[in-house]
């Protein structure tokens, strides 16, 4: 086997080497198999591991790179895929209980993208059950544990995945968030993450909704998007280009083609927006890479003006999440989960204004639900008029970097975190800073700004609604000063 550096090795630069025949599909296979045997039994970032089916599929690959002809841009290239995804022939859990044995007889739409694409699918990544927290730790599987310090969350939903990433378990993963999903996890294990504006990517066969047979419907319109986490902005851009464009089933997903852009040219200075008091309190770990960020931005030669969008409250948009999302997510739970829930609102403190937002969305009340959707629209205008004068928007993605994660049942009353000093209700500390660009629908890029004390920090890069290209442009002129992936230790 050739010396395989999977401590650096991203997924373009594995697909160039191996249409150039400098490297074969099943060497980097096994060298992907060789670090999940090693490393995943002790993080649990895959759940299921299709050893055979990948070992199929790379020896295809280099078939058919031996037969000539035209070379698919992702061909032999491991990839993990959320189980959240339906995948053909492969376990799909979502990590509920009632999935715990499905096996879809099709492919999610992005799925069917990479295999297309030419992609090895090595596996399918752990998440908490149904998306539905911003850690990871499923009862079906367990927790999923940091590869920076075992002890901590790697974040989620989407954390199996960024931890399969980082690992070097594959060199790209596809991801879906509603509330941060993406971005977090991506920060807390120091990788790159890329949301797209909402329903630019098709969601036929994501879990939520439920598959047929559990009599699942539609309920999520607004917020979810979906998208990839990599090492590098140029492996966001490849995994995005592939799986971005209607499908003819999601009738949501309109008929844009993607528009690649050409790099911006070395040298050019940016104006960037730093907006990093959103109303709650920052680690020093998390300041200290903003800090360090802005000054290499500055340093080679962009503007950064620190500044907050005019009109944009943070604290309401983080009310709209949860009223929006709330009766959108309500209408998915059991009758009885629902009456729970609203019961429950009169027992929080007034500081839980995030859970209480939400419970006050499973009334299902219209009116208020329409007001929220109008409030909604008013603040993409803001947002959208304030980033037609800059470059980008940037933003941290969390109060903190990992913190020690536990198992969060239905009925648990979420813990606090304490940030700075001040004590922060759960879901404040964790999607606080996510869910304003989750209700705006922006494109976000969670870039690594490097490590502090330890562990990695991220930020948020922030553009302009359909203009995910733009951004990704911008977002890889600037990363060589923002920061850029670092191998985890218990992946070296």
């Amino acid at each position: 086997m050739p010396d395989i550096r999977l401590d650096t090795l991203g997924a373009s630069a594995a697909a160039r080497a191996i249409r150039e025949g400098r490297l074969s599909a099943e060497a980097l296979l096994d060298a992907c198999m060789a670090r999940i045997t090693r490393f995943n039994p002790a993080l649990n970032a895959l759940v299921t591991v299709d050893t055979a089916g990948a070992r199929d599929a790379a020896k295809a690959a280099d078939r058919q790179l031996a037969a000539g002809g035209p070379v698919p841009p992702l061909l032999g290239v491991p990839v993990s895929i959320k189980d959240v995804f339906a995948t053909r022939g492969l376990r799909t859990t979502a990590s509920f209980r009632p999935l715990a044995d499905y096996v879809p007889d099709a492919d999610a739409t992005l799925v069917a993208r990479l295999r297309a694409a030419g992609a090895v699918i090595v596996g399918k990544s752990n998440l908490p059950e149904l998306a539905g927290a911003p850690l990871c730790w499923s009862p079906l599987f367990g927790p999923t544990h940091n590869p920076w310090n075992p002890a901590l969350t790697p974040g989620g939903s989407s954390g199996g995945a960024a931890v399969a990433v980082a690992a070097g378990f594959s060199l790209l993963e596809a991801g879906s968030d509603l509330a941060g999903s993406i971005r977090i996890p991506a920060a807390y294990c120091g990788v790159a993450g890329f949301k797209a504006t909402e329903n630019r990517i098709p969601r036929t066969g994501h879990i939520p909704h439920l598959p047929e047979h559990l009599g699942g419907a539609r309920s999520v319109r607004h917020m979810l998007s979906l998208g990839v986490l990599a090492r590098s902005v140029a492996d966001l851009r490849l995994g995005y280009g592939l799986i971005a464009g209607p499908d003819g089933v999601d009738t949501e997903v309109p008929p844009l083609a993607t528009s690649p852009v050409p790099p911006i040219p070395a040298g050019k200075s940016l104006r960037l927006a730093l907006w990093d008091d959103l109303g709650l309190p920052l680690c020093e770990r998390t300041r200290a890479g903003l800090a360090g960020m802005a000054g290499r931005l500055e340093a080679a030669g962009h503007r950064v003006e620190r500044g907050a969008p005019p009109g944009l409250d943070p604290e309401q948009l983080r009310e709209l999440f949860g009223l929006i999302g709330g009766a959108e997510i309500g209408l998915g739970l059991p009758r009885w989960q629902r009456a729970f829930f609203l019961g429950a609102r009169h027992l929080l403190p007034p500081s839980e204004r995030l859970v209480k937002a939400i419970a006050r969305g499973l009334r299902f009340d219209m009116r208020a639900y329409n007001r929220a959707l109008n409030a909604r629209d008013e603040a993409i205008g803001l947002l959208e008029a304030f980033l037609s004068g800059f470059d980008a928007l940037l933003c941290p993605v969390a109060t903190t970097v990992a913190y020690p994660g536990r198992p969060m049942g239905p009925f648990a009353r979420p813990p606090t975190l304490t940030v700075a000093g001040r004590r922060l209700p759960y879901l404040e500390a964790t999607i606080g800073l996510t869910t304003p660009f989750s209700v705006s629908g922006n494109p976000v890029a969670a870039l690594p700004t490097g490590v502090e004390d330890g562990l990695p920090v991220g930020v948020q890069v922030v553009g302009r609604r359909w203009q995910e290209d733009d951004l990704l442009a911008v977002a890889a002129h600037i990363e060589p000063a923002v920061g850029g992936f670092v191998a985890p230790p218990l992946s070296c």
